[in-house]
């Protein structure tokens, strides 16, 4: 919760820290122009994997070993368009990485191996608890 809020009150101020930088390099012109692409590029995108993510999904399940990075990778398609349909640059470049299917599948393996490396911890100090029950007579 602590992160999501950090997260919630420093976006906006590096989204404007890098609209001031670029705007005044390339002009505010050209700064319009180039968010509005990236929120075309952004629908595209949305508009692309709310129809084949479907398809893709149910091939994935007959075709590949790892279907859960298949459907994972379908669903970081569709955060990217979301993050493209943003305006800013620093979610239009978040958006951007998550295009490339190389980091895209680095990300999500590095992100389900930190999951449920946490997951087990947790899991393992909450079953270490529950191997006896410690009684006192004298009570």
């Amino acid at each position: 919760m602590r992160s999501f809020l950090l997260i919630f009150l420093l976006l906006p101020i590096i989204e404007i820290y890098f609209f001031v930088q670029i705007g005044n390099e390339i002009g505010a012109v050209y700064t319009i122009l180039l968010t509005l692409l990236t929120a075309f590029v952004g629908l595209a995108t949305i508009k692309y994997q709310g129809v084949s993510s479907f398809i893709q999904a149910r091939q994935s399940f007959s075709n590949t070993s790892n279907p859960g990075i298949e459907i994972l990778s379908n669903l970081a398609l569709l955060f990217s368009g979301i993050l493209l349909l943003i305006p800013g640059f620093f979610t239009d470049f978040l958006g951007i990485i998550l295009l490339f299917p190389m980091t895209r599948v680095v990300l999500l393996k590095f992100l389900v191996k930190k999951a449920f490396s946490g997951f087990k911890k947790q899991n393992r100090n909450s079953n270490s608890n529950k191997d006896y029950i410690d009684i006192d007579p004298d009570n």
